[in-house]
């Protein structure tokens, strides 16, 4: 059984060449370029393209994010750092004024009294600012929370960017493999063929398209998609089989 199925399979292949040696260069060619137009389009507008382009739009998104924050937590940290500079100045500032008061060098009540209402204002503004000290880095935490979520997002983020890259890579690989491909057909094809045909071909393509080329049948008279008039016909039934002519209707190229 196992021998009998891969008989099968390989029938089809010789069918195939059987088949492609019947048509006509120029169909097979123009066959080819068709594909060929539809496999680049493809690998131009892959879905994956998109898919990544936009996967990647939300990292360098993201990252901006975590940059900016990061700025806003170095500003917060640089804020803090004063603070507790400034209050640390003004406890220094206190702490000397309290031993002047304690040392026994004023004497008058005035003085110890003016000295006592500095003080107490010292404290008063070094508790404010070690209070204000204290919620910036409260904030500073909160930034670094922040950071730390949105880096463990870019993190999968990347790991998407990474699955989409390798998909798209292999897409593209298989398609130009079916290109490559194409191309040695062409090649092959077209060395059946008049080069001059080819050559004549490969100009009105531009203008016709897939239906550059078309089969005339004998039996209708038509091949043309617009309709011939009956001189066309008779002249085109009266030329060699296999003949590459103009269509004098439309300007394509007929295949008797």
């Amino acid at each position: 059984m196992p021998e009998a199925a891969s008989r099968d399979n390989e029938t089809p292949d010789h069918s195939s060449d059987e088949s492609t040696e019947n048509v006509h260069p120029l169909l097979e060619i123009q066959e080819i370029d068709t594909e060929t137009e539809q496999l680049q389009h493809r690998r131009a507008t892959l879905p994956l393209r998109g898919d990544l382009a936009a996967a990647q739009s939300e990292q360098r998104e993201l990252q901006r994010q975590i940059d900016t924050v990061g700025l806003q937590r170095i500003e917060v940290l640089t804020r803090q750092k004063r603070l507790e500079d400034e209050a640390a100045i003004i406890q220094a500032k206190a702490d000397k004024d309290d031993n002047r008061l304690y040392s026994g060098e004023i004497t008058a009540i005035r003085d110890l009294q003016a000295l006592q209402d500095e003080i107490a204002g010292l404290r008063s503004r070094q508790g404010v600012l070690e209070e204000r000290a204290i919620e910036a880095l409260v904030e500073a935490e909160e930034l670094s929370s922040q950071a730390e979520t949105m880096e463990e997002q870019l993190a999968v983020g990347d790991e998407r960017v990474t699955v989409l890259e390798a998909e798209l890579a292999a897409t593209e690989l298989s398609i130009d493999e079916q290109l490559a491909a194409l191309s040695g057909n062409r090649t092959t094809a077209a060395a059946r063929a008049e080069a001059a045909a080819v050559s004549t071909y490969e100009r009105l393509r531009q203008t016709f398209g897939p239906s550059t080329a078309v089969t005339f049948d004998l039996s209708s008279g038509c091949g043309c998609p617009q309709q011939m008039p009956a001189v066309e016909v008779a002249r085109i039934k009266r030329c060699a089989e296999g003949e590459v002519l103009d269509c004098a209707e439309c300007g394509r190229l007929v295949l008797r």
